[in-house]
């Protein structure tokens, strides 16, 4: 039987990068109010669709982000080390609660069908989108950059374009 973590409201969510540019790993951590911490793995491209996804339903929701007071802003944890859940994530889905004004994410490391499936459901209000799409946007732009040509990740060491058919290292 597939095991479900229901987390409810999240009290923190992040993601981040880890490594080098161009063999960077991503993942979401997020810890709900009874520390319950997840670690979700996930691809550069899974990422970066999640942050265009919080976009889209903000933009919708017609959402207007107003900055918390320092005094008020909540504590970071950044330095999470120990997880209670740690998955590479094969499904990813979002909706919204706009009752609640809520974004809902639910995710699995697997089929729901299969046995060993872990499940996770947690939600996030507005703001906390807000920043995490932010936060997303800040960790995809830290990686390479594009060629100008022909788009592709240019290495540190230079780039073969292929709009230059291969003749000129691109620097």
């Amino acid at each position: 039987m597939a095991r479900t973590h229901d987390l409810g409201r999240l009290f923190h969510i992040s993601a981040e990068a880890i490594g080098e540019p161009g063999r960077r790993r991503f993942r979401l951590r997020a810890v709900n109010a009874a520390g319950f911490a997840v670690s979700m793995w996930l691809e550069k491209e899974q990422l970066s669709a999640l942050g265009d996804a919080i976009e889209t339903v903000l933009a919708d929701e017609g959402y207007e982000y107003v900055p918390l007071p320092p005094d008020d802003a909540p504590a970071r944890l950044e330095d999470i080390e120990s997880f209670d859940v740690d998955i590479r994530l094969a499904q990813l889905s979002m909706g919204v609660n706009a009752e609640e004004r809520h974004i809902v994410l639910i995710a699995a490391d697997g089929p729901a069908d299969a046995d060993d499936t872990t499940g996770l459901t947690m939600e996030f209000d507005y703001r906390r989108g807000y920043e995490l799409r932010q936060q997303i946007a800040a960790v995809i732009a830290a990686g390479r950059p594009l060629c100008p040509l022909c788009t592709a990740p240019m290495d540190p060491g230079g780039h073969m374009c292929v709009r230059r058919n291969g003749h000129h290292r691109e620097a």
